[in-house]
């Protein structure tokens, strides 16, 4: 149900963009002391392929300060050992941080927490993301040993009693394989998140993985992050906040809400006070390829009673990359703040806050088998004034096959973004009773970025966007003395608002293929600098001319000169729009006897949506439109326990989404049909927790359903059917392994539609070669059902660790692809690839130290697709591939007091 009301008006530049603020790094070099200041948008630093080396060329800041605040801590332990208690390598098994229980714990006796939990107290001697694990053998990495709940159902909930595919993810694994060591999701660490989980390896920009070949949705703390389409929000993502994940495979429930096309969603725990003690620690690391990481992280109680506690972590990073020309800065620091006044009200605020300065686009161009077998790339180039869409045939001025440097990219050199976030968030929990509570949770996002490429022309200002939203829920229990059955409701109301005011230019998106990283014939023409579509004539020509692609191109208000938008761009993210939501939801848990349960549930998603063309764009080029949107949602699943190591579930979710812009605001050119985008999930599978609960199995079948929006067309269905299996075995505290495995074939059906699947380039350039065809024709196939490109339909990974009561362990970790085409003929391809990840740690009461080894066996024959299953990359796959990581080497130190 919908209804659009258009009007066409005018607009002036009444909003102004905010400047970026100006970001101070540090630097110690040899004995003299320098200051940089990093501001603008485009006088960014840039490593160069010379810089890329193992050890630093001057000493880093926070290095200094990690170990003088060893020293310092040192000094201080003699003081303070007699009321800290030591962690000891004997230590009785603890489990991973969880989602909140009905009822408060005593503050006394610190337990695990999460996320607007009324317990209190966190996980002992848990570490951030990028530190090695301070969990003496002992941690159980079974999903089953702690109930889950902000990222399920709403009620706690077993994962084995939970009807869908659900993994929790605790530091142990992110350290494991190093997730968030380069300050984004590579395409390795996050495949072993869960079985559908897969990065798009091209577009580092998002805050959440690939789930079974479609886009996901993120939360943090049960709220959605509603500012980003396809899980891209233009900055790299902030893993210093992060204790704890829950991957949900398909799309979630009534309770959290769904606003976009997915196939599921990461709810991420952040960190928690300490109500105990005060505990603390300092960390670095660092790798090959000037990979420098290094933080500190404080908390513990405030006052005598221990019902008052805080917990305060920073992290720096400084990478530079072993692509050329890319590098990755970031500055973070995060704040939560816990009180329990009383038994039955609590009361937990987090805040974060980052800053970016960033180029990370690592691709190359000119993806042929030949670049994939064998390294050698297709030369030949343009002068840059020529450079267009489909002109001229490429055999023309192509030039031979040569060896190129995988470390080699198609970026220029000027290219990069800056950009800062900022994260607030209050979480209230009421207990009523034994039988009653009341949840609050209000949740503030703010962005700001600016990101230029100038190789394909595009550049992106979001001048400040913000999402407020609020939910509050009931959660009560009935029991079979007044109701007949066991029953759990959770109901309630969220609201909210967003704000978007967005610039992007993508008329020349797509044109790659033009620039020549190598080329022999004509050295000059192999200069990155001159990879700008600035200088070409098409390029120019579309400036302030009201006829070329989205009304053209026009300056961004505010911007340096040079910086250009285009009003009526589609799917893209050129907005001027706000929102609010009103979304009651109601979920109903019946557990008709001890072996079968129902769960149901419904929620109605309404928006008023206000867009319009944004301030710059010419009077005559303006359009804007509100409507109202009913966005329905249901939920229902049977859950049948024969025993009680086994859960059989089949699980049903339909509901309407909406296609909307990069940043997750609306565009002023909808026409309705993108306010009402089915998502259905059918699933059915079996869980077991066998061997004493020592052996956890979930298995599961799966179709879903979903639409690709289309610009100017209806939107196109796709469908994916598959089948997992995950398996984690923990014998004995000191050893234990994962094995996780995906099956899922995905389709585009473009067959009742006028044309088919689009490509910036419909064949690779190795056929543009022998057939006279010209690069970046732009255009799309011819309407028929299409597999999905850039999707392995087979994955494998596979994790062991085993640690000494010493604290002395080892761990092993393989990652298998099956084969993947590039291109919808089917002809461009990356066969079946391997990458195996090796790491040694050493773990004492105090310090903590571990050696992380990539790609093993230094498989150079690793790649990766631009973009996955249904998200907008798969559109540049014939233009852009990842090369893999080659063997490198990261090491990390940590010391705790």
């Amino acid at each position: 149900m919908y209804w659009v009301y258009k009007q066409t008006s005018c607009h002036k530049d009444g909003l102004h963009r905010l400047n970026l603020a100006q970001v101070l790094l540090f630097h110690f070099s040899g004995a003299k002391f320098e200051m940089k200041v990093k501001t603008g948008q485009r006088q960014l630093p840039l490593p160069t392929a010379q810089s890329l080396s193992l050890f630093p060329s001057r000493t880093q800041l926070f290095s200094f300060l990690f170990w003088w605040l060893v020293a310092a801590s040192a000094l201080n332990s003699s003081e303070t050992a007699s009321s800290f208690p030591q962690a000891s390598s004997t230590s009785e098994p603890s489990t991973p941080l969880s989602d909140p229980p009905s009822t408060p714990n005593d503050i006394s006796t610190p337990e695990p927490t999460a996320a607007g939990s009324s317990a209190p107290g966190g996980q002992q001697g848990s570490l951030p993301g990028m530190v090695v694990s301070t969990t003496a053998p002992g941690e159980s990495m079974l999903p089953t040993a702690t109930p889950t709940e902000s990222g399920a159902y709403g009620q706690p909930m077993n994962v084995l009693d939970i009807p869908r595919q659900l993994f929790p993810v605790n530091q142990k694994i992110l350290q494991t394989e190093g997730a968030g060591t380069q300050g984004w999701f590579d395409p390795v660490s996050t495949a072993f998140l869960s079985p559908g989980s897969t990065a798009a390896a091209g577009n580092n920009l998002v805050f959440a993985p690939m789930i079974r070949g479609m886009p996901p949705l993120g939360y943090i703390n049960g709220m959605q992050m509603t500012m980003q389409d396809a899980g891209w929000w233009n900055l790299p993502w902030n893993y210093n906040m992060v204790e704890s994940m829950d991957v949900i495979e398909g799309p979630p429930n009534a309770v959290l809400g769904e606003f976009q096309p997915n196939g599921g969603a990461v709810n991420y725990i952040t960190k928690q006070p300490y109500f105990d003690r005060f505990r603390g620690y300092v960390w670095d690391t660092t790798g090959m390829y000037e990979n420098y990481l290094w933080g500190a992280d404080i908390g513990g109680p405030i006052d005598k009673e221990k019902k008052i506690a805080y917990r305060f972590s920073y992290m720096g990073m400084e990478n530079g990359s072993y692509y050329q020309y890319q590098y990755n800065d970031q500055q973070n620091f995060y704040l939560a703040l816990s009180a329990r006044p009383s038994d039955n009200y609590s009361v937990d605020f987090y805040s974060d806050f980052g800053t970016y300065n960033f180029n990370i686009l690592d691709f190359m161009n000119r993806p042929t088998n030949e670049l994939i077998n064998n390294d050698l790339y297709q030369t030949g180039a343009l002068a840059p004034s020529q450079v267009t869409f489909g002109f001229p045939p490429f055999n023309t001025y192509a030039g031979p096959l040569v060896p190129i440097s995988l470390r080699s990219t198609a970026m220029n050199p000027a290219s990069g973004a800056q950009g800062m976030s900022g994260m607030l968030q209050l979480v209230q929990n009421l207990i009523v009773n034994d039988d009653l509570r009341v949840r609050n949770n209000t949740f503030v996002f703010y962005i700001r970025s600016s990101l230029i490429d100038y190789a394909q022309w595009e550049d992106i200002d979001i001048t400040g966007d913000y999402e407020v939203f609020n939910r509050t829920e009931v959660l009560a229990a009935l029991h079979p003395e007044e109701a007949l059955f066991e029953q759990n409701i959770d109901a309630g109301l969220e609201f909210g608002f967003q704000r978007n005011l967005d610039y992007e230019a993508v008329s020349f998106f797509g044109i790659q293929n033009a620039w020549s990283i190598v080329n022999p014939n004509n050295p000059t023409l192999a200069n990155p600098y001159l990879w700008n579509a600035e200088l070409s004539t098409s390029f120019m020509a579309g400036v302030g001319n009201p006829l070329a692609f989205g009304g053209g191109d026009w300056p961004i208000p505010s911007a340096p000169p040079g910086w250009y938008f285009e009003p009526l761009n589609g799917y893209s993210l050129t907005e001027d729009s706000q929102f609010w939501e009103v979304a009651p939801f109601y979920q109903h848990n019946i557990h008709f006897t001890d072996k079968l349960m129902l769960l149901v549930g419904g929620r109605a998603t309404n928006l008023f949506i206000s867009a319009q063309t944004p301030p710059g764009t010419p009077a005559f080029l303006s359009t804007s439109y509100d409507a109202a949107v009913l966005m329905p949602m249901v939920n229902v699943s049977p859950v049948y326990k024969p025993f009680p190591w086994m859960t059989a579930y089949f699980d049903f979710n339909w509901g309407y989404t909406s296609a909307v812009g990069v940043m997750g605001g609306y565009t002023p050119i909808y026409a309705g049909a993108e306010f009402r985008l089915v998502n259905q999930l059918i699933e059915g599978g079996m869980k077991f927790s066998l061997l004493k609960d020592k052996l956890y199995i979930t298995t599961a079948g799966f179709q879903q359903n979903l639409y690709i929006p289309n610009v100017g067309l209806p939107p196109a269905p796709a469908y994916i059917k598959g089948f997992e299996l995950a398996l984690t075995y923990q014998p004995t505290k000191n050893f234990w392994a994962r094995i996780q495995y995906l099956l899922a074939n995905g389709t585009e059906d473009w067959s009742g539609l006028p044309i088919g699947p689009f490509q910036f380039q419909t064949y690779s350039t190795s056929t543009a070669l022998a057939q006279g065809l010209p690069l970046n024709n732009a255009t799309s196939y011819p309407p028929g059902k299409y597999a999905f490109v850039g999707w392995p339909d087979q994955s494998l990974t596979a994790m062991v660790t085993y640690q000494t009561n010493m604290g002395l362990g080892v761990t092993l970790s393989a990652l298998v692809l099956s084969n993947q085409y590039l291109d919808y003929s089917y002809n461009l391809e990356i066969p079946t690839e391997y990458v195996i990840n090796g790491r040694l740690f050493y773990t004492t009461s105090q310090w903590d130290f571990a050696v992380n080894i990539y790609n093993l066996t230094d498989n150079r024959h690793l790649w990766f697709p631009y973009g996955p299953g249904v998200t907008f990359g798969r559109e540049m796959n014939t233009e852009q591939i990842v090369a893999g990581l080659p063997f490198w080497i990261q090491g990390t130190v940590a010391y705790r007091f």
